[in-house]
């Protein structure tokens, strides 16, 4: 079984098998815990920032609006790498 010949519902159950694994869910948790953290820091730092209306707290909220964006885009590189690397494990199992 390879990823890149799966259609969505062959997705679906492949992301369900490795959720249920403990491996799969470490690598979720790693791959988004960082990205998940800058967000919410963003979203605190932009409401304190319109609270008391100042700039340059505004100005940081961006920087780590871009910041999470980075580290999105990062983790679910390597999140599906792990999904892939998954699907070659099942496959020579079989």
């Amino acid at each position: 079984m390879s990823v890149y010949d799966l259609d969505i519902k062959g997705m679906r159950k492949t992301f369900q098998k490795f959720n249920k694994t403990l491996y799969g869910k470490t690598i979720f948790f790693l791959a988004y815990i960082i990205p998940f953290f800058l967000l919410m820091i963003a979203l605190v730092t932009t409401i304190v920032g319109i609270a008391q209306d100042c700039s340059i707290i505004m100005g940081r909220a961006s920087t780590l609006f871009v910041a999470f964006g980075a580290t999105f885009v990062l983790a679910n590189i390597y999140f599906y790498s792990e999904i892939r690397k998954f699907c070659e494990h099942e496959s020579k199992k079989k």
